[in-house]
């Protein structure tokens, strides 16, 4: 299942290095437990990068990372209107409720590996052999590469899926009434 997330990845974001597939596994085992130790300062840092974000057309409301979760685009929700109290309680809810497994986390990387070496990703197998030679054994949250960043401009937080999609739905039952 990892595999195919990183390849529908690798084909969207060509522009991936090691770094940014390696933060994709980490939230996909471990959602955004790392993120949030202040749920009052997350939902200020919400409103903040809500506040700056410039509409790109075409991208998604969110995008599946397997495990249940996904990534909620701040974009797509500035533009239909979705409160960034929502969000920040979608996320803080995601937190406390995605506990990871390391050893889960260092197969993914195995997977990982062997579509470096099958060339399937976006950089060298080398360059992925480096980057997790040097990563440490405490398996830390990483941010993207500047690459990543300068190519995509990511703006989105961790979501357990089904409750995303139970708050849209109600979101919309809302609208009819």
């Amino acid at each position: 299942m990892m595999e195919d997330i990183l390849l529908q990845h690798f084909e969207k974001y060509p522009q991936m290095q090691a770094q940014d597939a390696v933060k994709l596994i980490y939230q996909q085992e471990f959602g955004p437990e790392h993120m949030i130790k202040d749920p009052a300062k997350a939902l200020a840092m919400i409103r903040q990068e809500m506040n700056g974000l410039e509409p790109q057309p075409g991208e998604p409301l969110y995008e599946a990372i397997g495990n249940g979760l996904c990534r909620l685009n701040l974009r797509p929700c500035v533009e239909r209107g979705i409160p960034a109290e929502d969000i920040a309680r979608l996320f803080t809810e995601t937190a406390s409720g995605v506990q990871g497994d390391k050893k889960q986390f260092r197969q993914a990387l195995r997977a990982l590996q062997r579509l470096a070496e099958e060339d399937e990703t976006p950089f060298d197998p080398v360059e992925l052999d480096i980057f997790l030679a040097h990563y440490p054994a405490a398996c830390p949250a990483l941010h993207h590469s500047e690459a990543y960043r300068a190519a995509y401009a990511p703006a989105y937080r961790i979501v357990l899926q089904k409750k995303l999609k139970d708050y849209l739905a109600a979101r919309r039952q809302g609208d009819k009434k």
